[in-house]
């Protein structure tokens, strides 16, 4: 009944359900409440230097000496570090508590684009004239990979989740009308390329919303062709670009997102050459990819969103003039409240919370717990702000607190498997009462609630994205790409999905994965360890296409986890087919397809 590699593969194809679900049914709207004294760090490329700003009087409190022309810099999800790229080959690090440098890490020629994993344990580092990048053990502060990209690669931004880093590559055609660059997509797990993505334009900035969803990438043209700068959208499900954003001619460079995701930050300087001053920073309504406001600034290069989102920081180089400073811009009526006179040639802005400051209470979207509809022993994710003080993962040992955030259901303790400060995973626990109930969320900045209804069925597949149903091929014959060639991930032929899966054909044995498909024979407890076979007590139907099949077998295979065994019947048709389950007289959400060849 259940395949010896399964329950590996279900945990990596449930970690990817939680984005596809926000996909699906459009979340955020998300309360936003200030930070105290957060800082901003700015690199000075002219004067070799990092001004620290106090966010809370917009005040220069620390000029750090660093190596020879700074350029990127980016803080370590605790905010204890900060990690400048310097142009003379070395990445050094600063104790953000003294402003001291306390470590020097040797890297390639130029390097440039600074992004750090959501757990803190890799810092991604781009070097300009070498068409590389470096990956630094932050417990070591030593370079542990090199992976190559396209040439002149300038902006890396991470995936929410860790997994993927997306990096833009000028290419060699600087200053050539017609000239291209890529983005390339890093697995971090293999320090891989995986995708690269063409786009028209000289890629730069590069950043991701909070959902992981879409990357959004700043384009300049070329300084002799004249035009619109642009940002381009990529879908970081298949790698493909979604739209294109006209905000403003000459050079787009750095790029952000608030983060509820509604909202991306552009800045749009004057063409290199023409000695103009002017410049603007975009702002770009992400639910319709389309500029919402223009702000104007003086020659913008990077820019960084508090981690509050109330203020954008944008660092000025004024064409390269002697007076450079860093504007700040308020969210809410995107007018510049402040100027901010820091080094020479400022680059790029970093943001971090204050350490000492005070924890920010939790918020629940409105709409937030995903499915709305559950069942005890269901795995279930919710969507918020300051859901956490960082990113942590369960050792499959059921914890009901986790980086000290708890989740009660019914005054009930949840069982934690993942949380970080937009997300949280979890199993309902069980809960004996049916109908709507309240959901408690705790940190150490405070508590939220919100309600989910409990019921006898709750019905959902996992997703490996927006839609596909994850499955798995059994392959006897060992012809499978994973388990040691006893399976295939089902999905649309090829690497559309970041990874290889292939579309069933008629005969084939295919196992799908889901939750809430209701009570089983023997019961299975939620927050207890499991493994085997526990048949549901209730018949499951599986429509495909509107074909109706009957699996020989739907239960419990993990905790929470349940396998539906079928047999791909013939005349299906090819593609992405419809994919329904009903349980109970309870149908699973439309909108799910399985691929079939």
């Amino acid at each position: 009944m259940r395949n010896a590699g399964l329950l590996p593969v279900a945990r990596k194809l449930a970690s990817v359900l939680a984005v596809s679900i926000l996909t699906l049914i459009g979340l955020w709207g998300l309360t936003q409440v200030a930070y105290a004294q957060a800082r901003a760090y700015v690199t000075n490329n002219g004067d070799n230097t990092l001004s620290v700003i106090d966010t809370s009087s917009n005040t220069v409190v620390a000029t750090v000496h660093v190596g020879s022309g700074p350029e990127g810099v980016a803080i370590t999800p605790d905010g204890t570090r900060a990690y400048v790229a310097n142009d003379g080959g070395a990445v050094w690090v600063i104790d953000t508590s003294n402003n001291a440098v306390i470590a020097k890490v040797t890297v390639g020629g130029d390097p440039y684009g600074v992004a750090i994993t959501p757990d803190g344990s890799r810092v991604y580092v781009t070097e300009d004239n070498g068409a590389t990048v470096s990956v630094i053990d932050t417990s070591s502060d030593t370079v542990v990979a090199k992976v190559g990209v396209g040439a002149a690669p300038a902006g890396v931004a991470i995936t929410p989740d860790g997994t993927r880093a997306y990096v833009a590559s000028a290419g060699n055609g600087n200053g050539v009308s017609g000239s291209t660059g890529t983005v390339s997509v890093i697995d971090t797990s293999s320090n891989t390329v995986v995708a690269k993505v063409s786009l028209a334009g000289l890629p730069w900035g590069v950043a991701i919303t909070p959902d992981g969803t879409r990357a959004y990438v700043a384009n300049s043209v070329p300084s002799v062709s004249g035009g619109s700068a642009t940002v381009s959208v990529i879908d970081t499900s298949s790698n493909a670009v979604v739209a294109n954003v006209a905000v403003g001619a000459g050079i787009s460079w750095g790029m952000a997102i608030t983060p509820d995701g509604t909202r991306a930050y552009v800045a749009a300087g004057a063409l290199i050459g023409t000695g103009a001053n002017a410049g603007i920073v975009s702002v770009i309504d992400t639910s319709s990819n389309t500029v919402v406001a223009k702000v104007g600034v003086n020659d913008p290069l990077g820019l960084a969103i508090t981690p509050d989102g109330t203020r954008v920081y944008v660092a000025n180089d004024s064409n390269f003039a002697s007076a450079s400073s860093v504007s700040v811009i308020d969210t809410s009526s995107n007018t510049v409240v402040a100027t901010v006179d820091v080094g020479y040639i400022p680059i790029w802005v970093a943001t971090k919370k204050a350490s000492g400051g005070p924890s920010l209470p939790p918020a629940i979207t409105s709409g937030g717990i995903v499915p709305a509809t559950v069942e005890p022993g269901q795995w279930t994710s919710i969507y918020g702000t300051n859901l956490a003080s960082g990113t942590a993962t369960w050792t499959d040992n059921f914890p009901t607190s986790l980086a000290g955030t708890s989740v009660t259901i019914d005054g009930k303790s949840a069982y934690l498997s993942f949380v970080s400060p937009g997300q949280i995973n979890l199993q309902v626990p069980n809960v004996a009462a049916t109908g709507a109930v309240p959901v408690l969320v705790a940190t150490a900045g405070g508590s939220t609630t919100s309600t989910v209804t409990v019921a006898p069925f709750g019905p959902w597949f996992f997703l490996l994205d927006a839609k596909h149903v994850a499955a798995i091929i059994l392959r006897s014959d060992g012809s499978g790409a994973y388990g040691g060639g006893s399976y295939d991930i089902l999905g649309p032929t090829g690497t559309s999905l970041g990874y290889p899966t292939v579309a069933a054909k008629a005969g084939d044995l295919v196992e799908l994965f889901g939750t809430g498909f209701g009570p089983t024979n023997p019961a299975v407890l939620a927050g207890q360890a499991f493994s085997g076979a526990a048949p549901t007590t209730n018949p499951v139907t599986i429509e495909i296409d509107n074909l109706s099949v009957t699996p020989p077998f739907a239960g419990l295979s993990g905790p929470g986890l349940y396998q539906i065994n079928l047999t791909v019947p013939s005349g299906l048709g090819t593609g992405d087919i419809a994919l329904q389950a009903t349980v109970g007289g309870v149908r699973t959400p439309s909108g799910v397809v399985i691929s079939l060849q």
